[in-house]
């Protein structure tokens, strides 16, 4: 009895094989995102609709600013390499950003990635505004430096919630999900 008492009737905490199986199996959805790009001397935000399909390509499109509304993208395959920039049917060659998943326009892709086939270095969970979230570290170091991701996902039902990118332990994105349907 003591036993229960002491971990609770919540089941058994996720691990990063049960978050890995929930994003390798969902089909779809779509998202409302507000990301803040901090790039040292200015912080830019940006509004961006997102469409997840596991079948087909992911696409996003700039909401805000005005200025850079209608600014879209498509990201196809596994990775980010098949990225093509678009405007008003237009493709933008050599778009492709200098740091893969660093930046508005890949970052969210490359967190799904992480999501559905890498192991977290950490995995906790968190009580914010009388929500239980599990978060979820990933790091990784390579030539052009140390990137590490967090994200905060609803405990029970996986939706992202919110994310945290770091550069060689500076934060350049942050991700807030403002509205998530799964389709």
């Amino acid at each position: 009895m003591l036993l229960v008492m002491l971990t609770g009737c919540g089941g058994a905490p996720a691990d990063g094989q049960t978050v890995r199986e929930h994003f390798a199996q969902l089909t779809g959805f779509e998202a409302e995102l507000k990301i803040l790009s901090d790039l040292g001397q200015s912080t830019l935000e940006y509004q961006v609709e997102y469409v997840y399909n596991r079948e087909e390509n992911d696409t996003f499109t700039i909401t805000a600013p005005e200025s850079l509304a209608g600014i879209g993208g498509t990201i196809a395959g596994t990775d980010s390499a098949s990225f093509t920039l678009q405007y008003d049917g237009l493709a933008l060659d050599d778009a492709m950003p200098q740091r893969t998943g660093l930046t508005p326009a890949d970052a969210l892709f490359c967190l799904l990635n992480d999501l559905r086939t890498a192991e977290p270095a950490q995995i906790w969970t968190e009580r914010v505004d009388g929500q239980s979230l599990l978060a979820l570290r990933y790091e990784q170091e390579d030539a052009d430096g140390k990137v590490e991701k967090q994200v905060w996902l609803a405990e029970k039902t996986y939706q992202p919630v919110c994310a945290e990118l770091y550069a060689d332990g500076t934060r350049v994105l942050q991700i807030l999900v403002t509205s998530y349907q799964e389709t």
